[in-house]
C-alpha cells in the first residue's frame, strides 16, 4: 500500500493461556529474578510499554470477514476430524519503515492452494485507497491489490486441507503458491509447519513467510514481529508485538541484546512481555547469532537468528521462541525481527529448553 506516515513494527501476539504449563523447577524471587533476566522484573507495565509505535501498529492489523468461512464445502471440511489446518502469515514490501523510498511497488497477486480452502483472517497495513481484497469466487484462491512504498502490506490466512478422497492420488503433495510480479514461490503445505523465512529482493524489498500447523487440542502458539537495532546510546534493543495462533496482536515485548555480562563470547538477549492491557505475562532469555552477511550491499547490515525461552515470574520455563533478525546501521534506524513461539504444554521440560517449535 502507499504509506503516508507509518511507524515501523511488525506484529506479534499471545494467547496468554499458561496455567498448568509450568515446570517444577526451583523458583527464584526478587533480586535473583532481576539478575537472571538482565534487570527485567516480573511486573506489569503501561499498555504497549507506552510505546506509540507499537500502539499505532496495532491499528494497521485488522480482522477480515471472509465470506468463504460460511461456504458449505468449507464448513464440511472443518467438520472432519482428520482435516489439517495451517496458519500462514505473509508480509511484503519494506520490512522496516524507510522514509526515503519514493518508488511504488505493485504487489497485486494471488495465493493459491492446490487442494482445499483458504480463509483470510487478517489484512496487515492495507489502506482503502490503494489496497483491497478482490471479491472471492474460488475457495482455493485469494487475490488482492497492493501497492507499497515506505512500508509493507500483508495477510494472515488459514489453509484448510481436508482428508484425501478415495478417488484421489494420496501421494500428490498439497502446495500453496504466492504469486506476484516482484516475487513468486511455491511451498509444500507440510513445510508450513516449520516455515520461518525471509526472501530479500534486489531492490531492498522483501517477502517474509511464517507458519505452523494448528493443533486440534490447542497448545498456545503464535508469532512475533517487531524492531531490532540500537538506540541513540548504542545499546542493543528490541520491541514489538506478540501474536496468537489466530493472528491477533494480544501483547507486546521489549528487551535488550548484546554480549553477556560475564564477558564471554556469547550473544544474549533479555526481555519481558505483557498482554494488551499491560499485565505481566513472562520474562525472556536466550541467545542470538549473526550470520555476518550484508544485504543489498549496505555496509553494517547484520542478519542472523535468535532462540530462547520465556518464563513465569518465578523463573519456571513456559515455552520456546525463535526467529530471525536484521540489524541496520544506526544511521539507517531500526531493523526488524520476526519469529514464532510455542508453549510447553504437558511436556517434559528437562532437555527441551530452546528446543524446536515443530514437534
Amino acid at each position: 500500500m502507499l504509506k503516508k506516515f507509518a511507524m515501523f513494527v511488525m506484529a506479534l501476539a499471545l494467547l496468554g493461556l499458561f496455567s498448568g504449563c509450568s515446570s517444577d523447577s526451583t523458583s527464584a524471587t526478587g533480586d535473583d529474578i532481576s539478575s537472571e533476566f538482565g534487570g527485567f522484573e516480573p511486573t506489569s507495565e503501561a499498555p504497549a510499554f507506552s510505546n506509540s509505535i507499537l500502539t499505532d501498529e496495532m491499528e494497521g492489523d485488522v480482522a477480515f470477514d471472509d465470506a468463504m468461512e460460511t461456504d458449505s464445502v468449507v464448513q464440511e471440511c472443518l467438520s472432519y476430524d482428520n482435516t489439517d489446518v495451517y496458519a500462514l502469515r505473509i508480509i511484503w514490501g519494506k520490512l522496516r519503515y524507510d522514509s526515503t523510498v519514493m518508488n511504488v511497488t505493485d504487489w497485486s497477486g494471488t495465493l493459491t492452494l492446490s487442494r482445499g480452502a483458504i480463509l483470510l483472517r487478517r489484512v496487515i497495513r492495507f489502506e482503502p485507497s490503494t489496497d483491497w481484497i478482490v471479491m472471492r469466487d474460488n475457495r482455493a484462491t485469494l487475490s488482492w491489490v497492493s501497492l507499497t512504498t515506505v512500508h509493507h502490506d500483508g495477510i494472515f490466512v488459514n489453509l484448510i486441507i481436508p482428508p484425501v478422497d478415495e478417488t484421489e492420488d494420496s501421494d500428490e503433495p498439497v502446495t500453496v503458491t504466492f504469486d506476484t510480479e516482484p516475487f513468486s514461490i511455491t511451498f509444500n503445505v507440510e513445510d508450513i509447519a516449520a516455515l520461518d523465512t525471509i526472501y530479500h529482493l534486489d531492490d531492498s524489498n522483501a517477502v517474509a513467510f511464517e507458519g505452523f500447523k494448528v493443533d486440534r487440542v490447542p497448545c498456545p502458539k503464535g508469532f512475533l514481529a517487531g524492531y531490532w537495532g540500537k538506540d541513540e546510546d548504542g545499546n542493543g534493543v528490541f520491541f514489538g508485538s506478540w501474536m496468537g495462533h489466530h493472528g491477533f496482536i494480544i501483547g507486546h515485548l521489549e528487551g535488550t541484546w548484546g554480549v553477556n555480562n560475564e564477558g564471554e563470547e556469547d550473544n544474549v538477549f533479555y526481555g519481558k512481555y505483557i498482554d494488551d492491557e499491560g499485565n505481566f505475562m513472562g520474562l525472556l532469555k536466550g541467545t542470538f547469532k549473526s550470520k555476518g552477511s550484508s544485504i543489498n550491499g549496505m555496509h553494517g547490515n547484520q542478519s542472523g537468528w535468535f532462540r530462547g525461552n520465556y518464563y513465569d515470574g518465578d523463573g519456571n520455563v513456559l515455552g520456546v521462541l525463535r526467529g530471525h533478525y536484521h540489524e541496520q546501521p544506526r544511521s539507517a534506524g531500526f531493523g526488524f525481527f520476526q519469529g514464532r513461539w510455542r508453549d510447553y504444554c504437558n511436556e517434559e521440560i528437562a532437555g527441551a529448553i530452546a528446543d524446536g517449535l515443530d514437534e
